[in-house]
């Protein structure tokens, strides 16, 4: 191609089907009243998440997370954007406001350890308490994540890269906002659609495979000029 391509792709709800993160922390934690706290604006999310840390059960372990990652599906085509990825030699990055402590582990799990990753980290320290830190938050983002992947977007992408973001949740319209190609499926499409943001819809990632085989045809993807801008601005504030 004569543009090359970089694929970011959420994690919770994209790649796995269901959103591991708040499931983890709907068995070992208490969620309230910090949820409602974060929903109303009274806590941010970084915060949130240190709440969340502080609560969690002693059956929190590494084994426990493992059954539990064992019963969330992954989506069908996930394979599939491998494969096309390494086939065309196009990057393919992982960007996520969860955590590796199980985003790593279900990775691996279904065959995907040497995917390249970029998320907050977590740890259970000696003493089975959770320790989180959020190496790529943004504080002049306002957007509702802790890290902010709109900085794992800029990080890992070079300037002429012709961006493509993959996602289904409000973690991903910052993100999409900076992207040429978006594919978008539940919240992330009601938002796309609701702001004017061209977007391609999907239920499962190989239909995002397919589409992209469509586009790399062409040998020329037009970057989309408004997410130009919104880089070259991201990049002036850093």
């Amino acid at each position: 191609m004569i543009n090359t391509l970089h694929i970011f792709c959420d994690f919770d709800g994209t790649i796995a089907t269901a959103d591991i993160g708040d499931g983890i922390f709907d068995r070992f934690g208490v969620r309230e009243p910090w949820h409602t706290q974060l929903m109303s604006g009274e806590l941010n999310i970084r915060d949130y998440w240190m709440q969340m840390a502080l609560n969690v059960s002693e059956a929190l372990t590494l084994d426990a997370i493992d059954e539990y990652l064992r019963s969330i599906p992954i989506d069908p085509g996930f394979g599939q954007l491998v494969e096309f990825a390494r086939e065309h030699s196009i990057a393919l990055t992982v960007a996520s406001d969860g955590f590796d402590i199980y985003i790593n582990r279900y990775l691996t799990m279904h065959g995907f350890a040497d995917v390249d990753v970029w998320c907050n980290h977590a740890e259970l320290d000696g003493n089975g308490r959770l320790v989180m830190t959020f190496p790529y938050a943004a504080e002049g983002c306002t957007c509702m994540t802790a890290s902010c992947k709109r900085n794992v977007v800029m990080l890992r992408s070079n300037p002429n890269d012709r961006i493509v973001y993959i996602g289904d949740g409000v973690s991903d319209f910052c993100p999409a906002e900076h992207a040429d190609i978006i594919f978008a499926k539940k919240t992330l499409a009601a938002y796309c659609n609701a702001n004017r943001l061209p977007h391609y819809p999907y239920a499962t990632l190989d239909e995002v495979a397919k589409q992209l085989g469509k586009v790399i045809q062409k040998r020329r993807v037009n970057v989309r000029h408004q997410a130009a801008l919104l880089r070259k601005k991201a990049w002036e504030n850093a």
